[in-house]
């Protein structure tokens, strides 16, 4: 581990290290240039050559007829009706043309004004299974069939459970 606390002596002996190292490195660099890096030294052993007996292969039969070209399937573009967004109002398009995004207008306006629509209201048909939980939920609250409880206790846990100084 190394020690954070080091004294002027302790550097002066960490500099002194490192140059000698550095000086040792250059040293061996410059023996060693001169006979060259690409000559084997005595040391390494000569590598084994194995050799290969090449692969032997059958001749393909010729076709004699040529396969049909294959027909890639057509994409269909869906129609306007088909899409699963509904197309946003002219008013709401004319935002994405006027000011900077970074001054609160143009895409960010744009976008601002999207998500304060119901998704009733953006999509055909709930695309996910959290929208198809509450869509159109607020028909069924008008309709009145979603009666809060009789005997409900909410408002007894409001009176006694929170503080009513403002705290928390």
């Amino acid at each position: 581990m190394r020690e954070l606390n080091m004294d002027t002596q302790r550097q002066n002996f960490w500099k002194e290290s490192i140059n000698n190292e550095v000086t040792i490195r250059n040293r061996w660099f410059q023996q060693h240039m001169s006979t060259g890096f690409s000559e084997p030294s005595e040391q390494t052993k000569p590598r084994k050559v194995i050799k290969v007996q090449p692969l032997k292969m059958k001749a393909l039969p010729v076709l004699e007829k040529e396969a049909p070209a294959t027909v890639l399937p057509t994409v269909e573009v869906p129609a306007k009706s088909d899409t699963e967004m509904r197309v946003a109002s002219a008013t709401t398009k004319q935002l994405l043309y006027t000011g900077l995004s970074a001054e609160g207008e143009g895409r960010k306006a744009y976008l601002v004004q999207r998500r304060c629509k119901n998704p009733e209201d953006k999509f055909q048909f709930p695309l996910t299974s959290a929208l198809e939980v509450g869509w159109k939920i607020r028909e069924v609250g008008k309709k009145g069939e979603g009666k809060p409880a009789q005997f409900g206790r909410s408002r007894i846990v409001q009176d006694t459970f929170f503080r009513t100084n403002g705290c928390f």
